[in-house]
């Protein structure tokens, strides 16, 4: 984890605000003049959808829409949901886009396992899945990320506390029927504290 900034906002952070933020960082990690970022973060109540799904409309159920650039398509975010934000040099860490995303969904399920939840992945899926309470496959972790100038940004997002609710009005990630689980949900854990000193103890997976 040499030369990698970990950043923790207590606070919501606003979806545009985030991404200038990033897009702000490229060129200064590709040419070394920052660190490399790794951000722990909460957004408020929005729904993003990838640059191959644009959704025409504002809002669904008056929680805005965001058209971004990562890659993946339609999702919600929101309170109670770890959102974790890469800005790494992809070359410098000797890592091509698939490795790095592989190595990211094993990060995922091993910290997972951590918390007595057995979790995978599905082929030609990306993202992380476990059974719910009903033994039915549900989806805990997303992913979606871009790559610019050599340097990969974006990232995933792991359902902890949050309101599983927001997920109704859409098919997560595009997936139809698809159902999602969370955390607190398989485990009743709500101190997010401890998800996030496992998330953190287990981020050198990410670099293997």
């Amino acid at each position: 984890m040499k030369n990698i900034e970990i950043i923790e906002s207590k606070n919501t952070i606003d979806y545009n605000y985030a991404i200038n933020f990033m897009e702000s960082k490229i060129s200064q990690v590709k040419n070394n003049f920052c660190k490399e970022i790794i951000w722990f973060l909460e957004h408020p109540s929005i729904y993003t959808s990838g640059r191959g799904n644009p959704i025409k409309q504002d809002k669904i159920n008056k929680i805005p829409i965001y058209n971004t650039n990562r890659g993946g398509k339609l999702t919600w975010h929101g309170p109670g949901q770890r959102i974790i934000y890469f800005i790494i040099n992809l070359k410098k860490r000797g890592l091509d886009v698939r490795r790095f995303v592989n190595n990211i969904e094993q990060f995922i399920i091993s910290s997972l396992s951590n918390l007595d939840i057995k979790a995978y992945k599905k082929k030609n899926i990306v993202g992380i899945w476990a059974l719910d309470k009903n033994k039915s496959e549900a989806k805990i972790g997303s992913l979606g990320l871009r790559v610019s100038k050599g340097i990969i940004y974006h990232g995933l997002s792991i359902n902890v506390t949050c309101a599983l609710s927001n997920f109704n009005n859409i098919d997560p990630c595009g997936i139809k029927n698809s159902k999602v689980t969370s955390i607190k949900s398989l485990k009743n854990i709500t101190n997010k504290k401890i998800v996030d000193e496992i998330l953190k103890k287990n981020l050198n997976i990410i670099f293997s």
